[in-house]
C-alpha cells in the first residue's frame, strides 16, 4: 500500500485533482491513460471541505481536514491512499493535517498553480519540515498559462522549482503538467492528472 500526499498552498487544485481521479476510476477512464489499468475506488472522503460563504451563488470552499481517496488495483488487489490536506497554514487544525500527511505519506506530490507567482506558493513549503529526499511536482491549472510561449513558461517553472527544493537537498523525480478542471480543450492534461496519481502509486 502506498500513501501519497498532495501538498500545496491554498487553491492550487489539490481537491479538484482528487475528484478528477475518482471520476476517471468510476467511469473506467483510468484504463485509457498511459500505464492505465482497471481500478476500483474503495472509499473517498471529501468531508474536509468547508463552504466559505453559504449565501453566495459561487460555492467557494476551503479544505479544513485532509480529503482522501482509497483505491484498489483490480489485478493485484493492492490498496493505495491519496491524501490532500488544506493549504491554509494559519489554521491550527489545517497545519496539523499538513504535518500528519507529510509524515505518513510514502510519496509526496508538490502541487503548484500555474496562474500564481511561485514565490507566494513557496511560503507553504518553507513551513513543511518533513519531506522525503525525492518528490514529484505537479504544475496544475495548465489552462491558465499565458498563451505566448507555454513551453518556455513551464521550462522556467521547472528550473525554478528544482533550484528551490535543491536548497533543501530534495530531488524532483518527475514533473507533471495537469489541468484538473474538465475541459475538452485540455483533455490530455486531465489524463495527465489521473496518470500521475496512478503511476506514483503503482511504481512505488
Amino acid at each position: 500500500m502506498v500513501n501519497i500526499g498532495l501538498l500545496g498552498a491554498v487553491s492550487v487544485g489539490k481537491t479538484t485533482l482528487l475528484r478528477l481521479f475518482v471520476l476517471y476510476v468510476k467511469k473506467n477512464k483510468i484504463e485509457g491513460v498511459q500505464g492505465g489499468k482497471a481500478c476500483t475506488v474503495i472509499k473517498h472522503d471529501f468531508s474536509g471541505e468547508a463552504v466559505l460563504n453559504p449565501d453566495s451563488s459561487e460555492k467557494e470552499t476551503k479544505t479544513i481536514h485532509p480529503n482522501r481517496v482509497i483505491f484498489k488495483e483490480d489485478d493485484t488487489g493492492k490498496n493505495h491512499t491519496l491524501f490532500a490536506p488544506g493549504g491554509d497554514r494559519s489554521r491550527a487544525v489545517v497545519r496539523m493535517g499538513i504535518i500528519t500527511i507529510s509524515r505518513i505519506a510514502k510519496q509526496i506530490v508538490a502541487v503548484f498553480a500555474c496562474d500564481r507567482p511561485l514565490e507566494e506558493q513557496y511560503d507553504f513549503f518553507n513551513d513543511v519540515r518533513y519531506f522525503p529526499k525525492e518528490i514529484y511536482v505537479c504544475f496544475n491549472k495548465f489552462d491558465l498559462i499565458p498563451e505566448d510561449d507555454k513551453e518556455k513558461f513551464l521550462s522556467d517553472l521547472e528550473e525554478n522549482v528544482t533550484d528551490f527544493f535543491a536548497k533543501r537537498k530534495i530531488t524532483v523525480r518527475q514533473f507533471f503538467r495537469t489541468c484538473a478542471e474538465t475541459n475538452e480543450e485540455y483533455n490530455s492534461y486531465n489524463d495527465n492528472a489521473a496518470e500521475m496519481m496512478l503511476k506514483i502509486a503503482v511504481d512505488n
